[in-house]
């Protein structure tokens, strides 16, 4: 068993690639508490890195880290976001964990498109 992995994979949206990136910084800035230091954006590229901490990642992973970016389609026809989950597990004891990074990948795609969806209401 490996003590890293990855999991990654795109989404194309119907919302214009700024508007986008910007309501997900506005909504993810509600919902968690002290956010800030675990959370880097680069605004011109339109990344969004969170480190993931807590209860139950904490005692499986060293780190679980999120990265999201939007990018603006060719044809300008909406937008592609690509986002990738890395993570480290604490020992190579540990089973690998794939219910909760797929758990994690599915809310963020759901996510993804509901934010999608609420944008062009």
């Amino acid at each position: 068993m490996e003590l890293h992995g990855v999991s990654s994979g795109d989404l194309d949206v119907k919302s214009p690639a700024e508007k986008f990136f910007r309501s997900l910084i506005d909504d993810i800035n509600v919902p968690f508490d002290n956010i800030e230091d675990k959370m880097e954006m680069n605004l011109e590229d339109r990344t969004l890195t969170m480190r993931m901490s807590g209860c139950l990642i904490s005692e499986i992973y060293k780190t679980v880290k999120a990265t999201i970016t939007v990018s603006p389609k060719e044809d300008g026809d909406g937008s592609r976001v690509a986002w990738k989950v890395e993570f480290e597990k604490i020992g190579y004891d540990m089973e690998d964990p794939h219910l909760i990074i797929d758990t994690l990948v599915d809310v963020l795609v759901n996510y993804l498109k509901e934010t999608d969806g609420n944008l062009l209401l």
